[in-house]
Parts: structure tokens; C-alpha cells; sequence
């Protein structure tokens, strides 16, 4: 079977702290910065029904006095097994380059899931990768020859800023845990 997609992971991790209906769930990630990983029905519930085929949460309908009756979900125990599997797993290069926003929302989790100290060596790691790939896209951009167009430049540029404000921000976080231990 399929790995769990990151809308499943921003499912399941949001499910570990509270069990949520599918409506709760969508109108959190209408009201909240998550939206970007889904706020369509149409992602939102077929997503719950294949982790609910996994065994990875489960619902049950739940009647209220005067009200809609509502389908609940809850994560299970493999559920939260898989969620902190994913939550464990490394920072690499790979991930810097093309998954920031997984690194993002698996962090966005982390002092629940697995704690602080888990929280603070992914910090770590997320240190490490970007100290030795922002230096490459500098020299890449130095490299850059009159050939190639202002507005490439520019967004290479862009692209290397959001790195540097991404690992000046992931230092200052890991400073935060460190005073806390």
C-alpha cells in the first residue's frame, strides 16, 4: 500500500490532539495557516476514508440531542504509531530542496508526538542541511553568467532568502530549546 500522503500526516496529526470530525477538520483548515495542505471536501474525506482502511484512525457516529449526528474520528494505535515514525524520520537534502512544508508540518507536530529533545535535533539536522546548501546556490548564483536573464537571477535570489530566513529562524528556535533543558 501507499505511504500516507501529507495531507494524511496533517490529518493524523491534528486527529492526535483531539479526535475531529471531518467538518472540524475542514473548518480548520479553512481558518488556519494548514489550508495550504487542503481545505476541499473532495481531498479532505476521501483522505479519512483510506486512513480509515489502513486502520489508522476510526470513526464512529456520534448522536447529539437536537442536533446532526456527526462522524467522529480518533487516531488508533497504529495510527499514532505511523505518525511518529514519520515524525521521526531524518532532515535530508532532499527534503530541503523539495519538502520544506512536510519538514514544516512534521515539526509543526513534533513536541507532542515525540517530545522536546526529538524537537530540538530536527532543529539540528534542519541546521546542518541548510549551513551546507545555502553556500551552493550562493556560489550557483555568483557562477551565473551575463546570459542568463535579471529576472532568473532575481528568483534565485528569492529562492536562496527564503533559505537564509528559514535556517536564521531554525537556529533561533534551536536556542529556545537549548535554554530549556
Amino acid at each position: 500500500m501507499d505511504a500516507p500522503t501529507t495531507l494524511a500526516f496533517a490529518l493524523m496529526g491534528l486527529l492526535h490532539q483531539a479526535p475531529a470530525s471531518g467538518y472540524d477538520l475542514r473548518k480548520f483548515f479553512i481558518s488556519s495557516p494548514m489550508k495550504s495542505f487542503s481545505d476541499s471536501p473532495g481531498a479532505i474525506y476521501p483522505a479519512l476514508r483510506r486512513l480509515e482502511k489502513r486502520e489508522f484512525i476510526r470513526s464512529q457516529v456520534q448522536d447529539r440531542a437536537g442536533l446532526r449526528r456527526r462522524r467522529l474520528f480518533r487516531l488508533t494505535a497504529a495510527g499514532q504509531a505511523e505518525l511518529k515514525r514519520w515524525a521521526a524520520l531524518g532532515v535530508t537534502r532532499n527534503d530541503v530542496i523539495s519538502h520544506m512544508e512536510e519538514l514544516t508540518l512534521r515539526f509543526a507536530f513534533m513536541d507532542q508526538v515525540l517530545g522536546r529533545e526529538s524537537s530540538a535535533s530536527f532543529l539540528r539536522s534542519l541546521v546542518s542541511e541548510l549551513t551546507a546548501y545555502v553556500p551552493t546556490l550562493r556560489a550557483y548564483l555568483d557562477a551565473m553568467g551575463e546570459d542568463v536573464p535579471l529576472s532568473g537571477k532575481f528568483a534565485l535570489e528569492s529562492g536562496i532568502l527564503q533559505y537564509e530566513t528559514t535556517l536564521q529562524w531554525a537556529r533561533k528556535s534551536l536556542a529556545v530549546y537549548e535554554r530549556k533543558k
